[in-house]
């Protein structure tokens, strides 16, 4: 349920765009979806190297694996078993940006995503189509009808009066929600899986329901909690980790493995080094590339003249 929070951030940062101008769209692409898109397959392709060299695995492991980067979803395993959540962000937010842009309507928004989500909930995983032995869709694409939801709840919840999320009581009741659902549903036979890659969901009640509660119960916990820490000493550190969430994403399966492979079995240690060590490489990046921005202008210049 962790992933439904992360599409609600998505949602926070969309806005409508004029449907009818292929210049906005280009706009929306060079903005929202290239740079992350570039990302996705250099850091996949440097994951899929890693793990090539370190397991010492063949020619036909490393084009099979490289070759699913574009086939996406379910079929991205080991270093890259997250991957499939940038797959299927970039389709949502897509999605999302042209339902908004396309009708003004809120009652229609709600409608087509909570359709969207009902359908979702009809069926268990697609089983019309194999990639890789995997039963999927390329780029998961199916499970866009379940992530475009919360993706919309994001962008209705931060283009309306989302200071509510600030204030205690609203808080304490998400709280004492969310602890009901943890320590006492369970003793009452309560039953809900959900897991969004795989398209699992399992429940002892209806599924649309569960699916369009829970999640967000725990997703604006969260959120609540995260307006208490603000107030914390070391606000200043989680604001770092969060501008930063999605390279950690990326690199952690990675980064837990190699410490395994280094006999680092303390598992705070290996967790600090996994969130660390991609903190820093984005840190220093930026004053590196300016370095040699500044380096290369002179060079340029002297070559122009």
């Amino acid at each position: 349920m962790a992933y439904a929070l992360f599409f609600i951030i998505g949602g926070f940062f969309l806005k409508p765009i004029n449907a009818n101008k292929i210049t906005a769209w280009k706009h929306f692409f060079n903005k929202k979806i290239y740079k992350d898109l570039e990302i996705y397959f250099i850091a996949g392709i440097i994951l899929i190297l890693t793990y090539s060299m370190l397991y010492n695995r063949d020619w036909d492991y490393l084009i099979n694996h490289l070759s699913r980067l574009i086939v996406g979803g379910r079929t991205l395993n080991l270093y890259t078993s997250t991957f499939w959540f940038v797959n299927v962000y970039l389709l949502s937010i897509a999605a999302v940006t042209a339902l908004i842009s396309i009708t003004k309507s809120r009652l229609i928004q709600i409608g087509v995503v909570l359709s969207g989500l009902f359908l979702a909930t009809c069926y268990d995983k697609i089983d019309w189509l194999t990639l890789y032995n995997y039963q999927t869709m390329p780029w998961n694409a199916d499970i866009v009808l379940i992530a475009a939801f919360f993706t919309y709840i994001g962008y209705l919840f931060f283009h309306t009066n989302w200071k509510w999320i600030e204030k205690p009581i609203p808080i304490a009741i998400l709280l004492t929600l969310a602890g009901t659902l943890i320590f006492f549903l369970p003793k009452w036979q309560f039953n809900f899986e959900f897991s969004m890659k795989s398209h699992l969901i399992q429940t002892s009640s209806p599924k649309f329901l569960m699916i369009s509660a829970i999640p967000l119960i725990f997703s604006f916990a969260v959120m609540g909690i995260s307006t208490l820490t603000t107030r914390l000493p070391i606000n200043w550190f989680l604001s770092i980790v969060g501008k930063h969430t999605m390279i950690i994403m990326y690199m952690h399966n990675a980064l837990l493995d190699i410490t395994r492979h280094a006999g680092i079995n303390n598992v705070l240690t290996q967790v600090t080094i996994a969130i660390m060590v991609p903190v820093i490489i984005v840190t220093l990046e930026k004053p590196i590339s300016e370095m040699l921005t500044k380096q290369r202008g002179p060079y340029l210049d002297n070559y122009a003249l």
